[in-house]
């Protein structure tokens, strides 16, 4: 069972191709269930795809929280619940619950930050107030968001110690009806853009795998700052911000190359994980030395 007052708003089974080197679901599917969760969340509150063009009132995506708690393997059900929780003249936090109905355990959280480009239609509104719900500890971020994440531009970045893990283009399938690139490809670009940074802190990936060593990122937060479009030429840059004994914070940046612009910025907490136990590792004296030396003066 979802949490009270959540309604169904996606579902799905995972196919082998959504699957990383970890064998479970990669990262950038949860962005896209919640991302099509957000789309049925508001057309039960009457203002869908087709109401938004019948209003002529777009809408966008400011930033989104995801936690990552509990694996998604092969062939897994699963089923997005959600509901608002927040509402404002022209905002709108929702909150998406994503849930294994076979195990009945709560896989993921995802809270994503809307808004309209004009105020929501009163009738909207309205709905919208009366199906909010509050906003479950549990999702609430844990250790992201105290990161004052800068407005980089493309010719600084590499000043404050951030890395290019990737130089991309942006092709038509990886955007929506409007040509606008979809969250989901941009969590995609850090999530393949991370053995090149994982190489950099001094952890050979292949060696890794070799030993059945992945890495996991357990909770993400991720700030839409300007669109990017079908054709777009895209760098991606990332550093470690922060690390413990066990945990590594990591930052990313998606810059338009032509520009140097900022498209997206993002916080993401991973760890090393044993893939024969499924355990969370620990790193060694000499991995922490080595981690203190490339951490990013942002």
């Amino acid at each position: 069972m979802s949490s009270p007052g959540l309604i169904p708003t996606f579902s799905t089974a995972v196919n082998t191709w959504q699957c990383d080197e970890n064998n479970h679901l990669n990262v950038q599917f949860y962005t896209e269930f919640g991302h099509e969760a957000s789309s049925h969340l508001l057309a039960s509150l009457g203002f869908g795809p087709r109401a938004q063009r019948a209003a002529g009132i777009a809408t966008s995506v400011v930033d989104d929280h995801v936690r990552y708690l509990r694996e998604f393997r092969v062939v897994e059900p699963v089923e997005v619940h959600s509901a608002p929780v927040e509402v404002g003249e022209r905002h709108l936090v929702a909150y998406h619950e994503v849930r294994n109905p076979a195990g009945g355990h709560i896989a993921a959280t995802i809270r994503r930050r809307i808004t309209a480009a004009e105020p929501w239609p009163a009738e909207v509104r309205a709905r919208a107030e009366a199906a909010r719900v509050e906003l479950p500890a549990a999702a609430k971020p844990r250790s992201v968001g105290k990161l004052d994440l800068p407005d980089l531009s493309l010719s600084t970045a590499s000043q404050t110690g951030l890395i290019e893990v990737g130089r991309t283009q942006i092709t038509p399938d990886e955007c929506d009806e409007n040509g606008e690139f979809l969250p989901r490809h941009q969590f995609g670009r850090y999530s393949d853009g991370a053995p090149v940074l994982w190489n950099h802190l001094g952890f050979d990936r292949a060696a890794m795998q070799d030993r059945q060593e992945g890495s996991v990122v357990v909770e993400m937060l991720n700030h839409y700052r300007r669109p990017l479009r079908a054709g777009d030429l895209m760098v991606t840059m990332s550093g470690l911000a922060d690390f413990t004994d066990k945990i590594l914070t990591f930052t990313h940046f998606l810059f338009e190359t032509e520009s140097g612009t900022l498209a997206a910025c993002a916080e993401a907490v991973g760890m090393k994980f044993d893939q024969k136990i499924r355990k969370i590792m620990t790193f060694s004296e000499e991995d922490r030395a080595r981690l203190g030396e490339r951490k990013l003066k942002l």
